[in-house]
């Protein structure tokens, strides 16, 4: 019974940190982001598959919360099913964009990381996007899931591959550098498209970048609201 209501705790906390809205960003580099700032994080390869990281945290209110943290910390299956949850939702997000963007994309689960510090918890659920990004020429061009009815609830990183420059971008970021842009919290990303230089020694294939209309769900139905509720309680039931 105590380690049910352990586990009970878990995925308490971790849906609470999963569903509520954050702001602000933290500092942006020319390096990927590495720091433990709430974010939806993507990092980009020249080819246009990408590693794409939800962010979340936690600031503990109690030594309930933290021993909630530790016991998913120390629990490498409840993580797995956890990131397992994630990626099949992500791949359904993907699924839903392939016709708006004519060409495959997969999506298969990474990493996943919890941490527990002295005041906060961070857990980081990444998957592996294969063709989120389309080479078109010297470009790699991305433009869905984002473009249509993607709701942001955290501020969203793009970091193009090394050696690259980000040319142009739409909506306006609220920070950017050479190689990273990042867009706060409650950005309305209707139209979004982002055109990134490669070097030289890139990729020359061509696909259809163009986005598709609002009707196509975008990452934030997934991401956020009823669908993070149900993968928490899935995985809650399935631990028992």
């Amino acid at each position: 019974m105590a380690r049910r209501i352990a586990y009970l705790g878990v995925f308490v906390v971790v849906s609470a940190l999963l569903l509520a809205p954050v702001s602000g960003a933290g500092a942006v580099t020319d390096a990927p982001t590495t720091d433990d700032d709430p974010k939806l994080h993507v990092d980009l390869s020249e080819d246009g598959d990408a590693t794409v990281s939800l962010v979340t945290v936690s600031d503990f209110a109690d030594e309930d919360e933290r021993d909630a943290f530790e016991t998913l910390e120390a629990d490498e299956d409840a993580q797995t099913e956890l990131l397992d949850r994630f990626a099949d939702r992500m791949q359904e997000t993907a699924e839903r964009s392939i016709d708006d963007v004519d060409r495959e994309m997969t999506v298969t689960a990474d990493a996943v990381d919890v941490r527990t510090g002295d005041d906060r918890g961070v857990v980081v659920l990444s998957v592996h996007w294969q063709n989120l990004g389309a080479v078109d020429g010297s470009n790699l061009v991305v433009t869905e899931p984002f473009a249509s009815g993607y709701e942001a609830d955290r501020p969203v990183v793009v970091t193009a591959p090394a050696d690259s420059t980000v040319e142009t971008v739409t909506p306006e970021p609220t920070d950017r550098s050479d190689r990273q842009v990042t867009w706060a919290s409650g950005t309305d990303f209707d139209g979004f498209e982002a055109t990134i230089a490669l070097p030289s020694d890139g990729a020359v294939s061509a696909d259809d970048t163009t986005g598709g209309d609002d009707s196509v769900p975008g990452f934030g139905s997934v991401v956020a609201g009823s669908a993070v509720l149900v993968l928490i309680g899935l995985t809650l039931r399935c631990r028992g």
